[in-house]
């Protein structure tokens, strides 16, 4: 099951926690990976040793995504190097947190292009090769602030919740060519951006998640592996919520 052996798969963000989890997940189910990183090369280059010792070939790619052209390059790269593109991990993003009265219009511009815009970017890039080969897959990484909303998180929540419509319209567009598109939307997950958070605002949290536990980047690459998977494809536009009960949507 979930066996993804002969596909290429292009991560995005690949050297941080969730975008790590999910290309180690790919490769173990047979595809080869191209590991997208903005700053982290020692991490990506840590990443691609992993995944060659799974037997599975693996590339890493340092690019600016809020650059069209750099989309468009990173899947032309990835398409010399590896021969094809089959599936597209859009994970990579940031967060720039401040009260609404204090968040400028850099930061807005910021948080907007790295977030949607490059998945946007990438994902015009991806689909003419998908759309070609009459088979794709493209996941966006969301959040659950999308449904919920967050303090200091308007710039953040409005970047995910694009994300979401973003999708829908995709999948759209591109389901008579057999390429899906969905967003995975995380909830408190003990990678990356949460470790931003403090202590306090930490254990305020569980008392709001059913499962009274914060998840981990394996949860949401399981999520990853089975949309990527041809058992998923009659699955599209939707979102799937990866929250342990915190937004039951």
């Amino acid at each position: 099951m979930f066996d993804l052996t002969g596909k290429i798969a292009l991560v995005t963000g690949a050297s941080g926690g969730i975008g790590l989890a999910v290309a180690m997940e790919l490769a173990k189910a047979g595809a080869d990976i191209a590991c997208h990183y903005n700053s982290n090369e020692n991490a990506a280059r840590g990443l691609a040793v992993e995944i060659e010792n799974t037997g599975r070939k693996a590339f890493i790619y340092q690019a600016d995504l809020s650059n069209a052209d750099s989309a468009d390059k990173l899947v032309e790269e990835t398409c010399d190097d590896l021969g094809d593109l089959h599936i597209l991990i859009n994970n990579a993003g940031v967060n720039r947190e401040a009260l609404l009265i204090r968040q400028t219009p850099e930061l807005v511009q910021d948080v907007l292009m790295s977030n949607l815009a490059s998945m946007l970017y990438l994902s015009r890039a991806a689909a003419r090769r998908m759309a070609k080969n009459h088979w794709g897959r493209l996941i966006h990484m969301g959040s659950v602030v999308a449904h919920t909303g967050s303090t200091a998180q308007a710039a953040y929540s409005a970047s995910k919740a694009g994300i979401e419509g973003m999708s829908r319209a995709i999948a759209r567009e591109l389901g008579p060519r057999n390429v899906t598109s969905n967003v995975i939307a995380p909830g408190y997950i003990d990678a990356g951006m949460s470790y931003e958070m403090s202590e306090e605002r930490q254990t305020e949290l569980y008392k709001y998640i059913a499962l009274g536990r914060k998840g981990t980047a394996m949860d949401v690459a399981a999520a990853a592996l089975y949309l990527s998977s041809e058992e998923a494809g009659y699955i599209t536009g939707a979102v799937i919520h990866v929250n342990g009960g915190l937004n039951m949507a």
